[in-house]
């Protein structure tokens, strides 16, 4: 089988599961899920407060607004195209060029309309312009690195570090093999440690056909691996049921957030802010803090007993396998390693 299996349990360190060598964090995630979820529907909600308290949504500041959506696509696009295009050929990017990019895209405008218009339109140019520019810049940028990602099959990640002055760097990491997840999973099931295994359930799909596979031949390794095929397979199931309802709960939690931003929405468009303070302040923290805390209680109380059940249903099974079987693992685990 050869080497390829590597030393798995040493190389999970790093963040969601991909090694990293530096510091730094994985580009996508930030970008895409975070500028969608909570960055966007923030500034939209500063922008409508903005207008409601203070009127300044007037027809040039419309303009404000519009270009600054043009400003954020343009911006995201030619950072991710840029970055991309030079990450195919080089596996670390410093890029300089995003310095001047951001210059010319969000600070010249910011300096005119200080020099030029006065610094009373600084914070309405701010509010209508700047901050949806650099949310949709996120979000667009987000979404080319995914596609590029899922494209070479590989993890971008970037920082603003350097010796001496802060600068941009992307860099590009290959997930483990296949193969190095089928090394730690029968490890972690040798070792009968089932937070291990949860770990190595996001692969259990790949996982059963690679068993499967693997299962047919003819040679040594398929015929050890066929006495523990049912052992794993039933294994394997659970994992993916583990994340299937993950996946619900993660759902289920997106959803209330939205409703929850579009509560926030409704209760500024209709002046609900204003309301008679002689009911005090926690009027406003039961109307609007107290559901968003139910939300993430609800969350974490559901993943904590989904997680309790995984870890007792696991435990069970693995206390059911016996010398034989766990001999048969560990020559797996010698003809694989």
């Amino acid at each position: 089988m050869g080497t390829g299996y590597g030393r798995k349990r040493a190389a999970t360190n790093g963040v969601l599961g991909y090694p990293i060598s530096r510091f730094g964090y994985p580009i996508v995630p930030l970008r895409l899920y975070f500028g969608l979820i909570f960055l966007l529907p923030f500034f939209m909600f500063l922008a409508i407060i903005a207008h409601i308290r203070f009127g300044w949504l007037t027809f040039h500041r419309q303009l404000y607004f519009i270009l600054g959506l043009t400003f954020g696509v343009f911006g995201g696009y030619a950072e991710a195209f840029s970055v991309t295009k030079r990450l195919k050929r080089e596996v670390e990017v410093i890029a300089w060029f995003l310095i001047p990019l951001g210059l010319v895209v969000w600070l010249s405008p910011m300096a005119y309309v200080y020099l030029v218009i006065g610094v009373d339109e600084l914070l309405p140019f701010a509010t209508y312009f700047l901050l949806p520019s650099l949310a949709v810049a996120t979000v667009t940028s987000g979404f080319i690195f995914r596609r590029f990602e899922k494209r070479e099959k590989v993890r971008v990640f970037t920082f603003f570090l350097g010796r001496y002055v802060p600068y941009p760097k992307y860099w590009i990491e290959t997930p483990e093999t296949l193969e190095t997840e089928l090394y730690g999973f029968l490890e972690a099931v040798a070792d009968k440690n089932a937070s291990w295994m949860l770990y190595y359930g996001r692969y259990a799909k790949q996982l059963k056909n690679l068993i499967e596979g693997l299962s047919e031949r003819n040679d040594r390794i398929g015929k050890r691996i066929s006495e523990i095929r049912e052992l794993t397979m039933r294994l394997l199931d659970e994992n993916i049921k583990f994340y299937r309802e993950v996946i619900k709960i993660t759902l289920i939690f997106a959803t209330c957030c939205m409703l929850w931003l579009a509560l926030m929405f409704f209760a500024a468009a209709n002046n609900w802010f204003n309301i008679p303070q002689k009911y005090g302040n926690h009027v406003y923290l039961i109307a609007f803090g107290f559901p968003f805390l139910l939300i993430f209680i609800y969350s974490f109380l559901k993943r904590k007993a989904l997680t309790e059940e995984y870890e007792t249903t696991i435990q069970t099974i693995l206390r059911k396998i016996d010398i034989k079987t766990q001999t048969t693992i560990k020559d797996v685990l010698e003809l694989i390693g």
